[in-house]
Protein backbone atom coordinates (compact mmCIF):
# COMPACT_ATOMS: atom_id res chain seq x y z
CA UNK A 1 0.00 0.00 0.00
CA UNK A 2 1.19 3.69 -0.74
CA UNK A 3 -0.40 6.66 0.48
CA UNK A 4 0.45 9.96 -0.71
CA UNK A 5 -0.49 13.35 0.51
CA UNK A 6 -3.30 14.63 -0.98
CA UNK A 7 -3.04 18.51 -0.37
CA UNK A 8 0.35 19.58 0.65
CA UNK A 9 -1.85 23.01 1.77
CA UNK A 10 -3.40 21.41 4.38
CA UNK A 11 -2.54 20.29 8.17
CA UNK A 12 -1.01 16.73 8.33
CA UNK A 13 -4.20 16.43 10.96
CA UNK A 14 -6.65 16.34 8.53
CA UNK A 15 -6.05 13.34 6.78
CA UNK A 16 -6.12 14.41 3.68
CA UNK A 17 -4.17 11.62 1.61
CA UNK A 18 -4.84 8.99 -1.09
CA UNK A 19 -3.82 5.82 -1.00
CA UNK A 20 -3.46 2.91 -3.82
CA UNK A 21 -4.26 -0.22 -2.98
CA UNK A 22 -2.80 -3.76 -3.92
CA UNK A 23 -5.10 -5.65 -5.92
CA UNK A 24 -7.67 -7.23 -3.76
CA UNK A 25 -8.39 -4.19 -1.02
CA UNK A 26 -10.06 -0.88 -0.98
CA UNK A 27 -11.32 1.62 0.45
CA UNK A 28 -9.60 4.68 2.08
CA UNK A 29 -6.81 2.74 3.63
CA UNK A 30 -7.09 -0.38 2.01
CA UNK A 31 -8.99 -2.01 4.97
CA UNK A 32 -11.49 -3.76 2.85
CA UNK A 33 -10.69 -7.35 1.38
CA UNK A 34 -12.69 -7.46 -1.79
CA UNK A 35 -14.97 -10.21 -3.07
CA UNK A 36 -12.93 -12.61 -4.58
CA UNK A 37 -14.47 -14.48 -7.48
CA UNK A 38 -12.69 -17.97 -9.24
CA UNK A 39 -14.20 -18.51 -12.44
CA UNK A 40 -13.37 -21.99 -14.58
CA UNK A 41 -14.57 -22.59 -17.20
CA UNK A 42 -14.99 -26.26 -18.34
CA UNK A 43 -12.90 -27.40 -20.94
CA UNK A 44 -15.56 -27.81 -24.06
CA UNK A 45 -15.94 -23.91 -24.12
CA UNK A 46 -13.85 -21.46 -26.12
CA UNK A 47 -12.05 -18.90 -24.90
CA UNK A 48 -10.87 -16.01 -26.50
CA UNK A 49 -8.16 -14.27 -24.18
CA UNK A 50 -10.76 -11.12 -22.94
CA UNK A 51 -14.01 -11.24 -21.36
CA UNK A 52 -16.31 -9.11 -20.08
CA UNK A 53 -17.51 -9.62 -15.93
CA UNK A 54 -21.22 -7.86 -16.23
CA UNK A 55 -22.04 -7.01 -12.24
CA UNK A 56 -25.89 -6.13 -11.67
CA UNK A 57 -26.66 -4.80 -8.38
CA UNK A 58 -31.11 -5.28 -7.93
CA UNK A 59 -32.76 -2.47 -6.07
CA UNK A 60 -36.29 -2.94 -4.93
CA UNK A 61 -38.27 0.06 -6.62
CA UNK A 62 -35.50 0.78 -8.73
CA UNK A 63 -33.83 -0.54 -11.74
CA UNK A 64 -31.18 -2.46 -11.58
CA UNK A 65 -27.88 -1.14 -11.58
CA UNK A 66 -25.20 -2.57 -14.07
CA UNK A 67 -21.16 -2.26 -13.35
CA UNK A 68 -18.66 -4.11 -15.98
CA UNK A 69 -15.40 -5.00 -15.86
CA UNK A 70 -12.87 -6.44 -18.38
CA UNK A 71 -10.20 -9.12 -17.83
CA UNK A 72 -7.80 -11.01 -19.76
CA UNK A 73 -6.89 -14.64 -19.86
CA UNK A 74 -3.40 -16.29 -20.95
CA UNK A 75 -3.58 -18.31 -24.11
CA UNK A 76 -3.09 -21.39 -21.57
CA UNK A 77 -5.46 -20.36 -19.38
CA UNK A 78 -9.39 -21.22 -18.00
CA UNK A 79 -9.06 -19.39 -14.88
CA UNK A 80 -9.75 -15.71 -14.20
CA UNK A 81 -9.63 -14.15 -10.76
CA UNK A 82 -11.78 -11.38 -10.45
CA UNK A 83 -11.46 -8.85 -7.53
CA UNK A 84 -14.71 -6.65 -6.69
CA UNK A 85 -15.03 -4.31 -4.12
CA UNK A 86 -18.91 -2.99 -5.48
CA UNK A 87 -22.43 -4.76 -4.29
CA UNK A 88 -23.87 -7.24 -6.79
CA UNK A 89 -26.85 -9.93 -6.95
CA UNK A 90 -25.87 -11.38 -10.25
CA UNK A 91 -22.55 -12.11 -11.98
CA UNK A 92 -22.83 -13.04 -16.13
CA UNK A 93 -19.25 -13.40 -17.98
CA UNK A 94 -19.54 -12.18 -21.53
CA UNK A 95 -17.15 -13.89 -23.99
CA UNK A 96 -16.29 -11.69 -27.21
CA UNK A 97 -18.59 -13.55 -29.58
CA UNK A 98 -21.86 -12.25 -27.38
CA UNK A 99 -21.76 -15.49 -25.37
CA UNK A 100 -23.16 -14.83 -21.98
CA UNK A 101 -22.79 -17.16 -19.26
CA UNK A 102 -24.86 -16.99 -15.68
CA UNK A 103 -22.49 -17.65 -13.03
CA UNK A 104 -23.64 -15.93 -9.95
CA UNK A 105 -26.87 -15.60 -8.20
CA UNK A 106 -26.99 -14.45 -4.52
CA UNK A 107 -30.16 -12.82 -2.62
CA UNK A 108 -28.36 -10.96 -0.18
CA UNK A 109 -24.24 -9.23 -1.02
CA UNK A 110 -21.68 -10.55 1.34
CA UNK A 111 -18.59 -8.85 1.23
CA UNK A 112 -14.76 -9.86 1.56
CA UNK A 113 -15.83 -13.56 0.50
CA UNK A 114 -14.07 -16.04 -1.94
CA UNK A 115 -16.50 -17.61 -4.85
CA UNK A 116 -15.47 -20.58 -6.16
CA UNK A 117 -17.28 -21.03 -9.59
CA UNK A 118 -17.00 -23.57 -12.88
CA UNK A 119 -18.88 -22.31 -15.88
CA UNK A 120 -20.50 -25.43 -17.77
CA UNK A 121 -21.62 -25.37 -21.16
CA UNK A 122 -25.24 -25.54 -19.17
CA UNK A 123 -25.07 -22.04 -17.70
CA UNK A 124 -24.97 -20.64 -21.68
CA UNK A 125 -27.79 -17.65 -21.71
CA UNK A 126 -29.56 -18.49 -25.23
CA UNK A 127 -30.54 -15.65 -27.68
CA UNK A 128 -34.11 -14.61 -27.86
CA UNK A 129 -34.35 -16.52 -31.15
CA UNK A 130 -33.27 -19.98 -29.99
CA UNK A 131 -36.05 -19.77 -27.54
CA UNK A 132 -39.41 -17.35 -28.51
CA UNK A 133 -40.78 -18.59 -31.91
CA UNK A 134 -40.18 -16.64 -35.18
CA UNK A 135 -43.77 -14.79 -35.01
CA UNK A 136 -42.58 -13.80 -31.30
CA UNK A 137 -39.06 -12.62 -32.14
CA UNK A 138 -40.29 -10.53 -35.48
CA UNK A 139 -42.57 -8.21 -33.23
CA UNK A 140 -41.07 -4.93 -31.98
CA UNK A 141 -39.61 -4.63 -28.63
CA UNK A 142 -42.13 -3.46 -26.38
CA UNK A 143 -45.08 -6.51 -27.80
CA UNK A 144 -42.03 -8.91 -28.20
CA UNK A 145 -41.07 -8.45 -24.22
CA UNK A 146 -44.41 -9.37 -23.05
CA UNK A 147 -43.93 -13.34 -24.18
CA UNK A 148 -40.51 -13.29 -21.89
CA UNK A 149 -42.34 -15.31 -19.12
CA UNK A 150 -43.54 -17.41 -21.64
CA UNK A 151 -39.99 -19.19 -21.91
CA UNK A 152 -39.41 -18.66 -18.32
CA UNK A 153 -42.29 -20.87 -17.74
CA UNK A 154 -41.79 -23.44 -20.83
CA UNK A 155 -37.91 -24.25 -19.84
CA UNK A 156 -38.33 -23.62 -15.87
CA UNK A 157 -36.02 -26.59 -15.52
CA UNK A 158 -33.26 -26.37 -18.01
CA UNK A 159 -33.30 -22.31 -18.53
CA UNK A 160 -30.84 -20.27 -16.83
CA UNK A 161 -30.97 -17.01 -18.93
CA UNK A 162 -31.33 -15.24 -21.96
CA UNK A 163 -31.19 -12.17 -24.22
CA UNK A 164 -31.98 -10.40 -26.84
CA UNK A 165 -29.89 -7.04 -28.68
CA UNK A 166 -30.99 -4.70 -25.72
CA UNK A 167 -31.92 -7.08 -22.61
CA UNK A 168 -30.41 -10.15 -20.61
Amino acid sequence: MACVNGDEYRSIDKHSFTCICPKGFSENRCEIIDTKILVTFHKVIVLSQSILVHFILVISNAPPKRITTFNTLLFTQNTAVIYWSYPFHIIFIELLNKTYYLRVLQKMYNQSITIFKTIEPSDHGEHISEVLNDTIVKLYLLCRIKYYNLSCQKYSSSLRCFYDDIHL
